[in-house]
Formats: C-alpha cells, sequence, structure tokens
C-alpha cells in the first residue's frame, strides 16, 4: 500500500494508505464489521436453537456454545478493532494493515466457523483453531509495546492474555460436560474491569469535548481515591462472584462496588448530555454495571436467578459499552462528525432493552422461549442499525487529508 505521509511532531511518519483495499487499511474496520455481523448471525442461531429448528455444536453443548461465542467470539473482535487504534497511539508505530491485518481476522473467522462444527473427531482441531487467535493478538501487541518501551501500557494485554487463558479452560469444562459457568463469570469479569480501568478517562474525556462544543462547563477534575476504590471494589466483587456466587459476602461486596460506581457516575452525568446519543450511551451502559452488581447481590440472596446479573452486564453494560464506542470511534476514524442519523441514535436503546427484556424471561419463566425471543429481536435490531450507516463507512470512507489529524495507518511487520 502506497503512503501520503507527513511528520508528526515527533518525526513519525503518518498518512493514509490508498490504494488496496479500504477495509483492511485499519484494524478496527474488519472486526468492528466482523463482530457485528456475528453478533447478529450467533443470536438468530440462538433463538432458532430455543424454537427447536436448529441444533448447533451438540457435542460442546448449546447453552456452552451460545455463552462462549458471546464471550469469546462477538467481544473480543470489538476489544481487538478498539485495541488496534488505541496501542499505536500510545507506541507511536503504525498500526496493522492489509495482508497481516486480513489473516489475523481470517483466524477470527477460523474460529467462528469451527465453533459451528465441533464434533467428536475434529473437536481438539476446532477448538484450537479458536483458542489461537487471543494468544496471537497478545503477542501482537506485546511486541509492539516492548518495541516502544512502552511498558507501562501492557495492563489491555493483561485482559486479552487473560481472556485466551480462560477461553482455554472454558473449552476443557464444556468439552469433558463440567460446569463452564465459573469460566464465563471469569470472562465477563475482565471485560467489566476493563471497562471500570478505563471509563475513567474515557467517559469524562469524550463528555467534556462534547461540553466545549456546546460552550458548557467541563466536567470536575477525577477524583484518584474514588477511582481506585470503585476498582478495587470491583476487583473483590468480580473475584468473590466467580469462584462463590451464593456467599453472603459476595452479596455485601457487590452491595459496596455498586454504590461507589453510582458514585462515580453521578459526577459524569449532566443533564444536557442527553442531547448527544454518542455520549448519553456510554453513560447509560456504564449504569448497567452498578445495576449488574446489585443484580450480583440479589443473586447471592437467592432473590434472583444465577444468570440475572451475567445478562445485566453482558448485554446492557459491556455490549452497550461496544456499540456507544464503536459508533464514536468509527466517527472519528473516518473523518465525520459526531452528529448520527435517528436509525444509529436507536442503537444503543436498542441492545439496553435487549438487557431488560432478558431479565424478564428470568423472572416469568412460563413465558420463557416468547420473552428469549423478543430480546433476541431488540438485540439483532441493535446490530441491524449500527451496520445501517456504519457498514458503508467501514468499507468505503476514508478520513479525508487535512480534515483532521491522520492516525496512523499501517506498521512495519518484519
Amino acid at each position: 500500500m502506497k503512503e501520503e505521509t507527513r511528520p508528526t511532531r515527533g518525526g513519525i511518519p503518518r498518512g493514509l494508505g490508498r490504494d488496496g483495499a479500504i477495509l483492511l487499511s485499519y484494524g478496527f474496520r474488519p472486526f468492528y464489521l466482523g463482530a457485528s455481523l456475528w453478533a447478529i448471525a450467533t443470536i438468530t442461531i440462538w433463538i432458532c436453537t430455543i424454537s427447536g429448528w436448529l441444533q448447533p455444536a451438540e457435542t460442546y453443548g448449546q447453552s456452552a456454545w451460545h455463552a462462549h461465542e458471546l464471550l469469546f467470539g462477538f467481544m473480543p473482535a470489538v476489544l481487538v478493532g478498539y485495541l488496534m487504534t488505541t496501542v499505536p497511539n500510545w507506541t507511536g508505530r503504525f498500526p496493522l494493515s492489509g495482508k497481516p491485518l486480513g489473516r489475523l481476522f481470517f483466524i477470527w473467522l477460523a474460529g467462528r466457523l469451527s465453533m459451528l462444527m465441533v464434533g467428536e473427531t475434529t473437536a481438539v482441531i476446532a477448538l484450537l483453531i479458536d483458542w489461537i487467535f487471543l494468544p496471537l493478538f497478545a503477542y501482537f501487541c506485546l511486541r509492539e509495546v516492548w518495541v516502544a518501551r512502552r511498558i507501562a501500557d501492557v495492563k489491555p494485554i493483561l485482559c486479552v492474555s487473560s481472556l485466551a487463558l480462560i477461553n482455554g479452560g472454558f473449552h476443557i469444562a464444556a468439552m469433558h460436560g463440567g460446569d463452564v459457568g465459573a469460566w464465563a463469570r471469569a470472562a465477563l469479569s475482565v471485560y467489566v474491569l476493563l471497562i471500570t480501568a478505563t471509563s475513567d478517562k474515557l467517559i469524562p474525556s469524550f463528555t467534556n469535548s462534547w461540553l466545549a462544543q456546546s460552550g458548557r462547563p467541563r466536567l470536575a477534575t477525577g477524583n484518584r481515591i474514588v477511582d481506585r476504590f470503585v476498582l478495587t471494589a470491583t476487583l473483590l466483587t468480580a473475584t468473590m462472584w466467580t469462584y462463590e456466587p451464593s456467599s453472603l459476602l459476595t452479596a455485601t461486596l457487590a452491595a459496596v462496588a455498586a454504590g461507589a460506581h453510582l458514585v462515580r457516575a453521578a459526577r459524569w452525568f449532566r443533564p444536557m448530555i442527553l442531547r448527544s446519543p454518542l455520549i448519553s450511551g456510554m453513560h447509560f451502559s456504564y449504569g448497567f454495571i452498578p445495576l449488574g452488581l446489585l443484580g450480583m447481590g440479589a443473586t447471592a440472596l437467592d432473590l434472583l436467578g444465577p444468570l440475572t446479573a451475567m445478562h445485566l452486564l453482558a448485554i446492557g453494560s459491556v455490549t452497550g459499552m461496544m456499540l456507544a464506542v464503536m459508533n464514536r470511534s468509527i466517527r472519528l476514524h473516518t473523518g465525520r462528525n459526531e452528529k448520527i442519523s435517528w436509525v444509529q441514535r436507536l442503537s444503543v436503546p436498542c441492545v439496553l432493552f435487549a438487557a431488560g427484556v432478558r431479565i424478564a424471561a428470568d423472572l416469568i419463566p412460563e413465558y420463557y422461549g416468547p420473552v428469549i425471543a423478543t430480546s433476541g429481536l431488540f438485540w439483532i435490531s441493535a446490530f441491524v442499525l449500527f451496520l445501517r450507516d456504519n457498514a458503508g463507512l467501514l468499507c468505503h470512507v476514508q478520513r479525508q487529508p487535512g480534515r483532521q489529524p491522520s492516525p496512523p495507518t499501517r506498521i512495519n511487520m518484519r
């Protein structure tokens, strides 16, 4: 790929690739698109499964397959797409693009197909194809921060490595007929902790940017003591929830962590942010973390079912935040402003509705099938609405030179 380059203050040439497939010009493009399409496909398959029309991954376990493909299929693709834009910003090196990016995306896609075809004779090969993606990406990120001498930026890499180890444990438990619940809770905890750790900069930064454009006062400076307390409380709660979800200590820690999150969220919230769907989507998705923590406490006290907290966190918080971040990231890296169509405005609300409806399925089990289907339709609608405008941006639209400072677009893979 040829590039138009220009020096930055640090002397690193940056520019936009003008040849080759636009979809492979930056890492977020194929992974955001692939994650969104797989989010639609996997829930469609799940609705057909609970309706008795399909029987995928019977050897692996259909419920285990459903949980796996959300926690280790859809969510890692979004995480990798996001890190493909942030790691180059940390290291000052060009991001992955072109054929190397295409090969990495193919490995992720092969994992999705292999999980659909898990059988007795091909199980080991299929699971290895799925498992290799996260360790390979963790190695790529570690190499980048090592070469750039940015060892302080290894926290997200530790999250990716942790997910790789948990994915291996999940596979072993599923194939031996064991309980995958603890592994699923561990994986979900990693995502929640990552959101908790990054939101103290991400949400205030995006909120302040929008407030400044609107001529409004900025948020007050963050409190490090509060942020560290929130992260510590969430870590302790997630650890106890993973190993002892029915413990009284889990309920107590969950209540404390939920209160800490609510205090922090209240410091970020301003009524005028409701005018910005991109910013308010982040705030409301973050609000599902304390709701999920309260759900953990209610589960530990036998007031709610064991899956309530998982779906509040997985759908409402993690997926809602991912949709909001993807919306903003795509517009930033394609040179678009933050004004979005009414179609895109509905994407995050739809996924939050999906979370609420999914919880109703646990409360009224006699209508489990129809309620699950309704929740699934809200989920599918969220990603269809997201792709309606963003698919074209991901596949066809490059940032125009001179409109905004260009992010790096490729990296030397030698």
